[in-house]
């Protein structure tokens, strides 16, 4: 039985067998059979059955050694899901097309474990969603941990019992965002229009920010995404403008600061 890499264990055909067979008959007794001439022999006749049943053996033991890489690969996925500390369930969870936050572990939290996910459930496809995403932490979150939140979905288990699955919906804020920048006398790099700016912004801020961190202005639009200007500040406001804070808000997993194109401004000094 030959093995390879991609295909795993190969059996050995009829042919090879009988092979074997006839070499054997020549070593053994002296004869010269070629593969043409020991068909329709009596050596070829009596161990036709014989041949047969050990192909069928070799059929049978690369199907088992199939079966056993494919246990093999299984328990090594489920060696290496990801732990519910883990940045990898989240990045499980976006694998699956889902946007999560995962409250940072607390000794008081001990056996739980608090997931936020991105849905909207006023969607009309919420009900699938939801189920989708307590599946996903019926899959990836190790056994005996306890989610919690306020979205539940009870779900029947391989062995017949029920548990529930649960998580939280965002907390969305929205917000205003101010970016206030002072030209360069020392560069002739065009400045962008009002338009181009806050289009820049909104791409920035969706590229850089996400589901439960820390709202951080400075990291959004920086001295290096403007060359045409000496100094660059970008603000927030979530009252409508009445406060502007250049400084980090501090956010909880289940927090989202929301904001359109149309919610930018562009102030030049």
């Amino acid at each position: 039985m030959g093995f390879a890499q991609d295909n795993g264990y190969t059996p050995v055909s009829f042919e090879e067998i009988m092979s074997f067979v006839r070499e054997g008959v020549n070593t053994q007794f002296g004869t010269a059979f070629t593969v043409e001439t020991f068909v329709g022999t009596n050596w070829y006749k009596y161990a036709y059955q014989i041949v047969q049943r050990v192909q069928q053996g070799e059929i049978k033991t690369s199907e088992i050694f199939q079966k056993l890489q494919l246990y093999i690969q299984s328990t090594n996925e489920r060696i290496q899901r990801p732990s519910v500390s883990h940045p990898g369930l989240i990045e499980a969870f976006e694998s699956n097309g889902y946007v999560v936050s995962v409250k940072p572990p607390l000794e008081a939290d001990a056996g739980k474990i608090f997931i936020c996910a991105l849905l909207d459930n006023a969607a009309i496809d919420y009900d699938d969603d939801k189920l989708a995403v307590c599946t996903l932490i019926k899959d990836f979150v190790a056994a005996g941990v306890v989610s919690m939140g306020s979205e539940v979905e009870t779900i029947i288990l391989s062995n017949g019992q029920s548990f529930d699955f649960k998580f939280n919906l965002p907390v969305e804020t929205p917000i205003l965002l101010r970016l206030t920048a002072t030209k360069s006398r020392n560069h002739i790099v065009a400045v962008p229009t009002d338009e181009e700016l806050r289009q820049t912004v909104f791409d920035n801020v969706n590229a850089r920010y996400r589901l439960g961190w820390d709202f951080e202005p400075e990291r959004y639009f920086e001295i290096s995404d403007a060359l045409w200007a000496n100094d660059v500040t970008l603000e927030w406001s979530d009252d409508a403008g009445a406060n502007w804070h250049p400084e980090v808000s501090e956010l909880l997993y289940t927090d989202l600061y929301t904001f359109g194109l149309e919610d930018i401004s562009v102030v030049f000094t």
